[in-house]
């Protein structure tokens, strides 16, 4: 799907004072990570390592994972599509409703697609396909499946290829990472973004991880060069100064809960529960569409009309927490929606 994401204010003409439509951390880059990729600027004279393979082995240093057990991607997109293409023609479950580009991968590669409701999933769940994507935490609806139970539902699918999607992992408190375990769990890719916390989208930088002879079958099919020079610098950057990068994952959350409260009590809208910093909220008057358009020639705010995820309503929205004053606006401008 090229069109229907968030973060897409380039398709107005007003500029955007308050992005609500994308997951990544509002913060904006990072003044340290601006120098540096300023002073390497030059370096895109030259092509990129080809394979990534320093990023590769600073990633696995860090985690203190085997070596050849992470594949630099660009973005956790070209991981989806990546890990699609080596199992063509697979059975394939998608918990739903979920990031688009999991069941779009699976159709360019001719998966024969299953669809598996969030709700639906149980650590007892047996599934007869031969891949699953799980979003942990889930896009849109910020729900999670508790690391233990996780694992337990992989131990018991030991023929089935798990792809887990951690890209919004650093957002949530109530459910854990399974890098750790990757050691005991053959059968599971663990699909990583390092553009979420560190605002740095438009880099396209992430990585899987997996055991190696399971991660060799989809390594066998990235292309060269597929990351940019500027990305990978990123990347170094990152892991050479993490104490830059740190977020207060317990006060966004806790921002997060006063700003759903905060549009709970507005009359003609219904407010979904989240364990991350984004969640789901429907408008009762209206679509999501003509809200999402209203809220941007009104008021330059930019949410996520939801309507497109498998399973969700015209009225369905998506928005991610920002600042206190920034939130202020966005139940301000609801209030007057609601009145419209």
């Amino acid at each position: 799907m090229i069109q229907g994401h968030g973060d897409d204010g380039y398709l107005f003409n007003n500029p955007v004072k308050a992005d609500f439509s994308s997951n990544v951390w509002y913060g904006g880059l990072q003044e340290g990570l601006k120098e540096h990729l300023r002073s390497k600027v030059g370096a895109i004279s030259n092509y990129p390592d080809a394979s990534g393979a320093k990023l590769q082995a600073l990633l696995e240093k860090q985690m203190a994972l085997p070596a050849d057990s992470v594949l630099v991607t660009n973005g956790g997109t070209e991981a989806i599509y990546l890990v699609a293409q080596a199992f063509a023609g697979a059975t394939t479950t998608v918990v739903v409703p979920t990031f688009s580009e999991y069941a779009d991968a699976g159709k360019l590669y001719r998966h024969q697609l299953q669809y598996l409701l969030w709700e639906k999933l149980t650590p007892d769940t047996v599934f007869n396909t031969d891949l699953v994507f799980l979003c942990n935490p889930n896009n849109p609806t910020g729900a999670v499946i508790e690391e233990k139970a996780l694992q337990g539902l992989i131990t018991h699918n030991k023929h089935t290829v798990f792809v887990i999607d951690e890209a919004y992992i650093q957002f949530t408190l109530a459910t854990a990472s399974l890098l750790p375990h990757l050691h005991r769990l053959p059968n599971v890719l663990v699909l990583r973004s390092m553009t979420k916390t560190n605002s740095i989208p438009g880099l396209r930088l992430g990585y899987i991880t997996g055991r190696k002879q399971l991660l060799d079958r989809v390594r066998a099919f990235r292309m060269p060069w597929s990351v940019n020079t500027l990305a990978l610098e990123a990347g170094y950057y990152i892991l050479e100064h993490p104490e830059q990068f740190r977020i207060s994952t317990d006060s966004l959350l806790q921002e997060t809960f006063h700003l759903r409260e905060a549009i709970r009590q507005l009359s003609g809208y219904k407010v979904e529960t989240s364990n991350t910093h984004f969640f789901l909220f429907e408008t009762l008057t209206g679509t999501a569409a003509s809200l999402k358009v209203w809220l941007m020639e009104h008021h330059g705010l930019l949410i996520r009309d939801a309507s497109n995820f498998y399973g969700l309503e015209a009225g369905h929205c998506r928005v991610a927490c920002r600042s206190a004053a920034d939130n202020k606006l966005l139940t301000t401008a609801l209030r007057q929606w609601s009145l419209y």
